[in-house]
Parts: structure tokens; sequence; C-alpha cells
């Protein structure tokens, strides 16, 4: 019974710290449109610092007011390879702006206590205030979860994912901007180097195989015990 209980520890779950999603815009030029898919550490980016899973951001901010500009190092991931073109997205036209956002999808069904963090650059006239929200039906309704205000600068902004989007299938994650006030053609807001950090769960199948074999195992040991001894005493 130990060697069973000994071999069963060995499949209980585990939760590991992970770059679950991660969006660094460097596969873009400047002044053309920016790059709105996330590095993943497989393919097609295979970047040691990308995310596990692949998603795209989306947005209803207004067409041709916002492309690729100069990046951010300011949150750029561990191990990203993908540096060289230094790009980020950039807003511009901020006060015909307000209330738009960008959002992305994630499949979340093993996904744990996660966290966004982004950076931001923000000039004077630029979106002041930049809040977050989240979808568990992939987008149909959100729920507000988070906001920062009176923005300057280059700064690095936090939001905890309540626990509610723990393991949901069709969470979206949206960043909607407001306080805007620029009415001009130049740069307002950048946007860079966006994660999305947390644990993943092990899939309920695997832990299942691995204590059905853990019992197998344990029983064909039982049966070769039990016929040694027979031999033993005949």
């Amino acid at each position: 019974m130990a060697g069973a209980l000994i071999l069963t520890a060995a499949f209980v779950p585990r939760a590991n710290a992970t770059l679950l999603v991660y969006f660094n815009f460097e596969d873009a030029t400047t002044g053309g449109a920016p790059d709105f898919n996330a590095d993943v550490v497989g393919a097609p980016d295979f970047n040691p610092g990308g995310g596990l899973q692949f998603t795209t951001i989306t947005t209803n901010y207004a067409a041709g007011a916002f492309d690729s500009r100069a990046g951010l190092t300011l949150n750029r991931s561990a191990g990203d390879i993908d540096i060289t073109a230094n790009q980020a997205v950039a807003f511009r036209h901020s006060s015909q702006n307000n209330g738009t956002w960008i959002q992305f999808a994630v499949n979340a069904t093993f996904f744990q206590n996660m966290t966004l963090t982004y950076a931001t650059n923000n000039n004077g006239n630029g979106f002041g205030t930049q809040s977050f929200s989240y979808s568990t039906n992939g987008g149909a309704t959100f729920t507000a979860a988070g906001s920062v205000s009176g923005l300057t600068g280059t700064q690095l902004v936090t939001f905890a994912v309540p626990t509610l989007a723990n393991n949901q299938p069709g969470l979206v994650l949206r960043i909607t901007f407001s306080s805007g006030q620029s009415s001009g053609n130049d740069i307002q807001t950048i946007i860079d180097n966006i994660q999305l950090n947390g644990t993943v769960i092990p899939e309920p199948a695997t832990v299942a195989g691995g204590l059905l074999g853990a019992c197998g195992l344990c029983w064909h040991q039982r049966r070769r015990l039990i016929r040694l001894v027979r031999l033993r005493r005949a």
C-alpha cells in the first residue's frame, strides 16, 4: 500500500507559473499595420520568450488612426529573441476614440490565477484612463474588473484577472481607452509588450491516466510478489 501511495503522489496535479499569452508587436514596420499576432514558444515563432497560446488582438479603434511605431523595453518577456524591429502599437486622434478597445480571446480551460500586464507610454492628451474588463462567454457580455487613471509617460499597467475567469474556454480580455483629448495626428498613446501570466493546471485526462497507470503497476507488482512467495513455499 505504501508503494501505491508514493506512485499516486507522483500524479497529483501541479500548478506552474507560466507566460500564457504574449504580444510584442515586433513583426511589423514603422508606419505600417501593427503586428496583432501573439508570439509563441512553438511554431511559427519558436521564440523562447513567447507564450503558450496563439491568439490575435482585435479592435474597434478608427481605421487609419493607429499604426506601428518605435516600441518600449518595459515588460519585455525574459528570453524574448524577437526584438530587432522594436515596434509597438501607437494610437492617434484620442478624443475621437474614447470608449474604443483592444481585446484578445484566450482558451483558459487549464489556466488559473491570471494577471494581465503591459507597458504604456501616454502623452498629455492621450488616453489617461485605461480600463480592464473580461468576458467568459466569448465576448457576448463583459464585466468590469479594474481601471487606472492619470497615466503619463511610460508606465507598467497591471490588472489581476478575477477568479471567475479561471478555466473558462471562452475567455476574452479587453482594454478600453478613455480620457483622450487630442484631435491631432500626433501619437498620443503607445501600448507594448502585453503579457498574460498564470498557472497551468494539468488536463484531467492526463492526471486520470497517470493514476490508472500507477494502480495497474501496483496490481501487477502485487501479483508477481504473491507468485514468488508461493514458489518459495513449494
